[in-house]
């Protein structure tokens, strides 16, 4: 990347968000195991468009939400991107999103 040039940016490439950082899976996993280690399920809601929400909390903190009401401890990492306030990921269950949650790595 060119010097003087952000990590983060917006209209720089094509019109779309980019970074220029990358954090391997695993490291991303092991953030999201340890998180859902300590994570419980917090309120349930059906938005106007009908889509369950179910808040994923830890310490009092809601860090991401499931649209369908599955396991904490059956959640798997799905497709993840970085994002100038951590990373953004997607949580599966049998092979299918259930649900997106942040994360700080």
């Amino acid at each position: 990347m060119p010097r003087g040039m952000p990590r983060f940016g917006w209209k720089f490439r094509a019109g779309h968000y980019y970074t220029d950082e990358s954090v391997p899976a695993s490291k991303v996993e092991e953030k999201l195991k340890e998180a859902l280690s300590k994570a419980t399920k917090g309120h349930t809601w059906t938005d106007g468009r009908g889509v369950k929400h179910i808040e994923i909390v830890v310490d009092n903190e809601i860090v991401g939400n499931l649209w369908e009401d599955v396991d904490l401890a059956s959640l798997k990492l799905g497709s993840y991107w970085i994002t100038p306030m951590g990373i953004k990921a997607e949580l599966e269950t049998n092979d299918k999103v259930v649900g997106m949650t942040w994360l700080q790595v």
